[in-house]
């Protein structure tokens, strides 16, 4: 076979599971094969907002999430490439998936790295409570569902990350510190891979659901009235940085007043205290909910620096 027509063929190949076809037009995919397990017989329909409409822009919030999907951004590229996963913010009851998905997701694929954008069973709808640990549960299934299509996506396993806005901090934190090897025995592939992210990243983030840092409000979303001391310690992931924690890149302005700065400041802590390298890009001015939009204020060159951040950490070019 020419060179030519190798490359014919791998040309074809990357428009097939990704490529410039993949990244203008993204591709979503389900979560899970069938029904996702702890949303049997739960029959309500998604609801999708778009806050953009009239402003020449989209910005769709969706909520009553029941069937958890993946949206793949993929770029152009010639060997595998790094992915990060990304939760958007949207309180954990909704899904803010184009400010803080899709748009970021774009930005990676100007990066060369792959942006796979997680739509995460809501903790709550209008007529369920599901609580924090089915969200968690979609964002390690989303990992090992990147791995286990690594070949056919054109991803390297072993550049899988994970990115958290807002309140999907809470879950891309848990899935960063809490982790396991998957299952060899299970009969599901997707199962068989492991959880870990290999870098975590996060811009305005909850982190932490104690009091003194967050308040009481995200303690009664994300695990109903009231929770016992031990589960608030439980999902409060500052105390959970562990040895194979991985690198960690933290945004915030200090001004924020939706969630505290001071959860990037203690997880950071946490990782120092246990040497896991973790970079915080802190702004005196900036408030919240800026997703990779320019506001004029100090806080929007996070981007530079976390291109930069990537750039160490092997995942962008």
């Amino acid at each position: 076979m020419t060179r030519i027509a190798q490359l014919l063929i791998l040309i074809g190949a990357v428009s097939m599971t990704g490529g410039d076809a993949a990244a203008a037009n993204p591709r979503e995919v389900p979560l899970w094969p069938g029904v996702p397990p702890g949303s049997e017989n739960i029959d309500e329909p998604e609801l999708s907002v778009d806050r953009g409409a009239g402003k020449g822009i989209v910005d769709r919030s969706i909520s009553n999430v029941h069937r958890p999907t993946l949206t793949l951004h993929l770029p152009q590229a010639d060997r595998p490439t790094a992915a990060m996963i990304i939760c958007p913010g949207g309180g954990l009851t909704r899904v803010v998936i184009d400010k803080e998905g899709n748009d970021m997701a774009r930005l990676l694929n100007e990066w060369g790295v792959a942006g796979i954008v997680l739509k995460f069973r809501t903790v709550k709808s209008e007529k369920h409570f599901y609580g924090i640990e089915p969200p968690i549960a979609d964002l390690k299934r989303a990992i090992r569902l990147a791995r286990a299509n690594a070949k056919q996506w054109n991803l390297d396993p072993h550049r899988v990350g994970v990115f958290g806005f807002s309140a999907g901090g809470l879950i891309a934190a848990h899935a960063a510190t809490r982790f396991d090897e998957g299952n060899p025995k299970a009969v599901d592939v997707v199962e068989r891979q492991n959880s870990r992210p290999d870098a975590a990243a996060m811009a305005y983030p909850l982190i932490s659901l104690t009091t003194k840092v967050s308040g009481t409000h995200y303690q009664g979303v994300a695990l109903g009235e009231n929770p016992t001391a031990m589960q608030i310690r439980k999902f409060s992931n500052e105390f959970h940085v562990g040895p194979r924690t991985p690198p960690f890149f933290l945004a915030h302005a200090a001004d924020d007043t939706a969630v505290s700065v001071e959860n990037t400041r203690r997880f950071a802590d946490a990782c120092r205290k246990q040497g896991i390298r973790c970079e915080m890009f802190v702004r005196d001015e900036g408030g919240h909910g800026y997703g990779i939009r320019d506001t004029g204020k100090p806080i929007c060159a996070w981007t530079a620096a976390f291109h930069k951040w990537l750039q160490a950490q092997g995942f962008a070019d």
